[in-house]
């Protein structure tokens, strides 16, 4: 902890068995199975920091426990993506969280990678800028590390896809023009969780549309920290 003294991320309360790390104005952190309230809570100071220090930036990495998010609704003039009904809500296995994005429903669970980075936009880098790079850095660790030759990233579409199949998902919002929430890329697949998304259209779309990873691969053990770890020493080293 003693890099993140006499830094503006000194006054954050960090998560327990937490990784922690400082390289000059980014904070690293990576927190696996994090309750999702209680990352919402964390995001939420951590933007504050941002907004207060706007060369700064916040990774985060984690999973959650299996949850729902919420955004505001789904994508205007697209008539193809269906909203979700909120009196589901109790109908379904896991919690419903109501957050500040884009986008509709979508899901978490233990078998994802997701990357949450909270930084600041402006002239030079928009938020259209933030996400093509989050989208075409998924793509290109899939492509790279894993051999998913025909990987696509598109911000219409709302992720990353392989042969019609949607692995990734992306949900960004801004506030005070800092960043907020991120991408998940399905790594492993959680029969519980695909059971639940045949109940609801996640980011509009039918339940069949989505996949995970080690269904279109032989995956290798530890597989979501095979994929951090080529993520970090691909785009962020």
């Amino acid at each position: 902890m003693a890099a993140i003294e006499n830094t503006p991320f000194a006054d954050l309360n960090f998560p327990e068995n937490s990784e922690i790390n400082v390289e000059s104005k980014t904070l690293y952190l990576t927190k696996w199975n994090w309750d999702y309230p209680e990352f919402l809570t964390f995001q939420s100071k951590a933007q504050k920091i941002i907004q207060k220090n706007r060369d700064y930036k916040v990774y985060i990495f984690c999973n959650h426990p299996h949850v729902f998010s919420l955004g505001r609704g789904n994508e205007r003039g697209r008539d193809d993506l269906k909203d979700f009904d909120i009196n589901l809500s109790n109908h379904l296995k896991f919690p419903v969280h109501k957050i500040h994005r884009g986008g509709g429903i979508t899901f978490h669970y233990p078998g994802q990678w997701i990357f949450y980075p909270i930084v600041a936009v402006n002239e030079s880098y928009s938020l259209e800028d933030h996400m093509c790079w989050l989208l075409k850095s998924i793509k290109g660790t899939l492509q790279a590390e894993f051999g998913l030759s025909h990987a696509m990233a598109t911000k219409k579409l709302m992720g990353v896809w392989h042969e019609r199949r949607k692995l990734a998902s992306i949900g960004v919002g801004l506030n005070r023009f800092v960043t907020e929430h991120g991408i998940a890329l399905n790594l492993i697949y959680d029969q519980d969780m695909f059971n639940e998304l045949h109940k609801i259209n996640p980011c509009g779309m039918s339940s069949e549309t989505y996949i995970s990873l080690d269904k279109v691969i032989e995956a290798p053990e530890n597989l979501i920290m095979k994929f951090h770890q080529a993520f970090i020493e691909k785009y962020l080293s």
